[in-house]
């Protein structure tokens, strides 16, 4: 059931929901870094039940631990701010480039390897997977206006925030949101 509605303005406003799950995944680039974030608002005259922390998560690969941070939304007007403000970020490094020891498969082994399911694999490590969510308290909130996610490439090991550049990847692209 889909508690949100988008206006002609293109984002969507969350009328009620107990639980918040807002995500999307796109591919990424070996040795860079991404950061994520959302731009967002409140509906002053109907807001209510955001006195919890909502977490903004990401993750590159499906088996990896998911970057997480947390913000407050109680404070936020009717004016579009970027939350969070020192966004989450994360790292793309392989798996091979983990401390993890490789095994060689025998020659006969690999020529029977489903070469789909390794296609499938790869893909999977090299996309960012990445939400806005509330599923934790089960309390009803609603009145929150969803812009845009952000993700910004920003070359690993940099320290600083590049400058609010929107990733053209996810522009125009609606954002789900809905009751599980």
């Amino acid at each position: 059931m889909l508690f949100a509605k988008y206006r002609d303005d293109g984002f969507a406003e969350l009328l009620e929901v107990c639980w918040l799950d807002v995500s999307g995944e796109m591919p990424v680039t070996k040795g860079k870094a991404y950061e994520v974030s959302f731009m967002l608002s409140m509906n002053t005259e109907n807001s209510f039940g955001w006195d919890d922390p909502v977490t903004v998560m990401a993750r590159i690969g499906k088996g990896r631990e998911y970057t997480r941070q947390e913000i407050k939304l109680s404070d936020l007007s009717g004016e579009v701010e970027e939350r969070p403000q020192d966004k989450c970020r994360v790292e793309f490094e392989s798996k091979s480039d983990e401390k993890s020891e490789i095994k060689e498969e025998p020659r006969e082994k690999k020529r029977q390897t489903n070469k789909k399911g390794d296609e499938n694999a790869k893909n999977d490590e090299e996309t960012l997977y990445f939400g806005l969510y509330e599923v934790w308290t089960n309390k009803w909130k609603g009145g929150l206006r969803i812009h845009e996610a952000i993700v910004q490439e920003i070359p690993a090991g940099n320290n600083a925030s590049p400058s609010n550049t929107r990733s053209n990847e996810l522009r125009g692209k609606e954002i789900e949101a809905h009751d599980d």
